[in-house]
């Protein structure tokens, strides 16, 4: 078994895209309460939390506002990956002690242009995360 095979979200690549893929990521522990990125950072890597829960949020007028939490086996920040401004929109913070994915954004990038199907879903978490938080901020 191969280190991203639980990663449902990659199931549709062949155990060699998968391998070559893993030379380009790493697990990554992050204690509780750690910050994992700011708002307004620089996206350099796209996270999938293998273990763990994450808090993100985004300040407001002031105001932290909790968009959602993300849980095991989910994407964490993928947005900032596949926007023109490349800088994270919200701030990820471990709820608890947490097994995180690296995966570097060219390595993201450079399989979402060989796997439409990829992009797609990615783009389906980025459209339902993007509704749910244009329901929360106004």
């Amino acid at each position: 078994m191969g280190f991203l095979d639980w990663i449902d979200l990659l199931s549709d690549l062949t155990k060699e895209e998968k391998e070559n893929l893993e030379m380009f990521c790493q697990e990554k522990i992050v204690p509780a309460w750690e910050v994992i990125f700011h708002e307004q950072d620089y996206a350099t890597a796209m996270y999938i939390l293998k273990e763990g829960s994450v808090e993100v949020t985004r300040t407001i007028e002031w105001w932290k506002v909790i968009l959602w939490e993300v849980h095991s086996e989910e994407v964490l920040w993928e947005m900032a990956m596949f926007w023109d401004r490349n800088k994270r929109m919200a701030t990820a913070t471990a709820l608890t002690d947490c097994t995180l994915v690296v995966i570097l954004s060219f390595s993201i990038k450079e399989l979402t242009s060989k796997h439409p199907n990829l992009l797609e879903k990615f783009q389906q978490i980025i459209n339902d995360r993007m509704i749910s938080n244009k329901n929360k901020i106004n």
